[in-house]
């Protein structure tokens, strides 16, 4: 009796995180991502980056903001990250919210990107890093945010776990003001529970000094 009960928690467990997942992935994202860019006091000539931009959820939404400015996105566009990923997904996606005429795409890994030191004022990124399972490769990619992001910029990371090594990385190069921003503490809270901390969306900001 004791196995059946405890394969039937299990299983439950494991539809309640699926569950879960795809809600914040559908639902949460999305809101999350205007929470996110609302914290920048947009001029509108901003460069941005967005590492790992997929179909373009935060590229188009910084788009948005700009005026003179321009949102460049890369990505490697592997299809077990997300379904239906190549680079005329965000391209599409901009014209359809008619930003098309800001908007960049280049096909690039996190780990090495091809711009030079201080190339943009604003680097995001969305539920990607996680996506690199080595502790020491995203270390790489964590470094090459902050190299390419402008003395006195901004870099926005949103993921679902790995926060805390986020936020140590970005303190070990020197970065300020480094913050953790959740959607609710509560319900971080709760979720951090029920996966017994292996899942908790949050958005680290840091600032690279002028």
């Amino acid at each position: 009796l004791v196995v059946p009960i405890m394969l039937a928690l299990i299983g439950l467990y494991a539809i309640g995180m699926f569950a879960l997942m795809l809600f914040d992935s559908l639902v949460t994202k999305v809101q999350q991502a205007d929470a996110v860019l609302s914290r920048i006091p947009w001029r509108g000539d901003e460069r941005v980056l967005d590492v790992g931009c997929g179909r373009g959820l935060m590229l188009v939404k910084a788009a948005q903001r700009l005026t003179s400015g321009h949102a460049m996105g890369i990505d490697i566009w592997a299809a077990r990250d997300q379904a239906r990923n190549d680079a005329s997904r965000p391209i599409e996606n901009a014209r359809i919210e008619g930003v098309s005429d800001r908007v960049l795409v280049q096909t690039a890994d996190m780990r090495q990107l091809p711009f030079a030191d201080e190339s943009f004022d604003v680097v995001v990124s969305n539920w990607v890093v996680h996506n690199v399972e080595a502790a020491d490769q995203r270390l790489l990619a964590l470094r090459e945010m902050a190299r390419v992001c402008a003395a006195g910029g901004t870099i926005l990371l949103t993921d679902i776990v790995h926060r805390d090594e986020y936020r140590a990385v970005f303190d070990r190069l020197a970065l300020r003001d480094i913050q953790l921003v959740m959607q609710s503490r509560v319900r971080d809270r709760v979720v951090r529970a029920l996966s017994f901390g292996s899942y908790g969306p949050a958005t680290v900001i840091a600032y690279k000094s002028d």
